[in-house]
């Protein structure tokens, strides 16, 4: 596009997402929306645009904003041994031998390992990931990050000491391979560090390739902290502006100073109040229902989180904390409610992420506080309802988890997340998911799932006043989809595709003529 000619897009469902106002064309000029209205308006500019883009009756949106992702870690996943689709024991063997094969005595790292997905129900330990790489270090990480399984060669050669709380052993006192807890957090520190940063812009700029033909033009990024590495945090702050798409960085650090010194407006993203209900971490009021005595554990104490949380308010930074259990959403609360009384300082939207457990009494405080719940819809397509693993873990409670509707109708805003790449970077899935919760209670209209990706995102990093809607004015961030989303079978949104993606006006994706 040639600077200060107009791009127009014409003949779509324009879907503005402020107070249900559609358009039948939009014009762009350089990075912003200059025009937009309904009809044969259109055509004047059909001698004056330098791009013309017939969407063929498909919608066009806001781009979408995906408020909760691991931007760093999901690059450098994509190019490491995928064993999300495997079923077995013997399947990760084999997977494993192949990559052994492909690149010998060169580390190997697994991620996306569920056990819920394997026909033994458990996660390997050393003796058998041994059985198929014994002269090279293994390191597999479960889906959520939580547990990393490591053969005999890779627990000698990451030096973890066996001390540590989160080590496994047999019932010999040997370790298994299987590490937890702190040990986890240690290793997973150490593999992620040594990682250059040459390395970083590389697979990070190439998987942007691929979140951008999801539809994706900005999204929040929670780098460092426990389970990830302060090393990627540095690197989306020192990026800024260098990437296709916008990047919002939420530093997971309690480190206060350190956020000031760097001048950012928020803190936190993934500070782990609790854990997740797949290791049984995630902190109930009721039992593991498949782990009797276990109600999970929280973090922090109740005065610590309220001292760290004041801290946030008296310095009006954003923060987002991690709960998904309703003791870890009500530790928050308590905390959010203690730094309000004591500050009076209102007006800085903070998040709870995830927040995937809580109460009508939470979610009612959460409005009082002016809280933003930044949530997940694609955990309940993977892991909720009945035969899957929140029934599992939770049993009954299964049934409480993620009550989208409920949050809506109490005034609370939700924003959407996929939590990349513990679910795929996928809006429309995301959408789908939301539309098609398990429990029918808990589902939402098409239109309120949208907001989740779009102007809440926005509003949920103080970004709605140049987007998030369709509006004369801000930035041209837009995607065009394939069909009428608003006409489309609800059990099928997950089927639509992303034909362009527009980013300040720039055409980063495009399948339509």
């Amino acid at each position: 596009m040639k600077k200060d000619l107009p791009t127009l897009i014409f003949n779509g469902k324009c879907l503005s997402m402020v107070d249900g106002i559609e358009y039948d064309w939009i014009v762009v000029t350089d990075e912003k929306i200059s025009d937009a209205g309904s009809g044969d308006e259109y055509k004047k500019y059909l001698q004056k645009a330098d791009t013309i883009i017939d969407a063929k009756g498909g919608t066009v949106l806001p781009g979408f904003i995906d408020s909760h992702f691991h931007v760093v870690q999901a690059a450098l996943n994509s190019r490491s041994l995928d064993l999300s689709k495997a079923r077995s024991f013997r399947d990760i063997g084999a997977l494993v031998s192949e990559a052994a094969k492909a690149s010998p005595k060169k580390n190997i790292r697994g991620i996306g390992l569920d056990a819920q997905n394997l026909k033994e129900a458990r996660l390997p330990d050393r003796t058998v990931i041994d059985k198929y790489c014994k002269d090279a270090p293994v390191f597999i990480n479960s889906v959520e990050y939580q547990t990393s399984v490591l053969n005999t060669y890779a627990l000698l050669y990451y030096k973890i000491p066996f001390t540590l709380e989160g080590i496994d052993f047999d019932e010999n006192q040997v370790p298994t391979g299987i590490i937890t807890h702190y040990a986890n957090v240690l290793l997973r520190e150490n593999v992620l560090r040594s990682i250059p940063n040459s390395t970083r812009m590389e697979t990070v700029n190439e998987f942007l390739d691929s979140v951008v033909q999801k539809g994706i033009t900005t999204v929040n990024a929670m780098e460092g902290g426990r389970l990830y590495c302060d090393k990627d945090a540095e690197f989306i702050y020192e990026s800024t502006g260098k990437l296709a798409i916008d990047i919002a960085l939420f530093y997971s650090t309690m480190d206060i100073m350190k956020i000031k010194e760097m001048q950012l407006s928020r803190i936190g993203g993934c500070l782990y109040v609790d854990g997740t209900f797949g290791a049984r971490t995630s902190a109930l009021s009721f039992e593991y229902n498949d782990c009797p005595g276990n109600v999970g554990g929280l973090n922090f104490t109740q005065k610590e989180m309220n001292q760290f949380v004041r801290e946030c308010y008296a310095n009006k930074l954003q923060l987002a904390l991690y709960t998904i259990g309703d003791r870890a959403i009500e530790q928050a609360l308590t905390a959010h409610e203690y730094a309000l009384d004591k500050t009076g300082n209102t007006g800085l939207r903070h998040r709870l992420e995830h927040v995937e457990l809580p109460t009508l009494d939470h979610i009612r405080r959460a409005k009082k506080l002016g809280l933003v719940f930044s949530m997940s819809p694609t955990y309940e397509y993977i892991w909720g309802g009945p035969d899957k693993l929140y029934h599992e873990r939770l049993g009954e409670n299964y049934k409480r988890t993620n009550p989208f509707n409920q949050i809506i109708r109490e005034g609370v805003v939700i924003c959407g997340g996929s939590d990349c790449d513990v679910t795929p970077a996928d809006p429309l899935l995301g959408i789908h998911s939301a539309v098609n919760h398990p429990v029918e209670a808990h589902r939402v209209s098409v239109y309120e799932a949208i907001k989740m990706f779009t102007c809440n995102g926005a509003y949920s990093i103080f970004e709605e006043d140049k987007k998030g809607t369709l509006e004369v004015g801000k930035l041209a961030d837009m995607v065009i989809l394939d069909r009428d989303i608003l006409s489309t079978k609800a059990n099928k949104i997950k089927d639509i595709k992303v034909m362009t993606t527009i980013k300040s006006g720039r055409i980063l994706y495009n399948k339509l003529s």
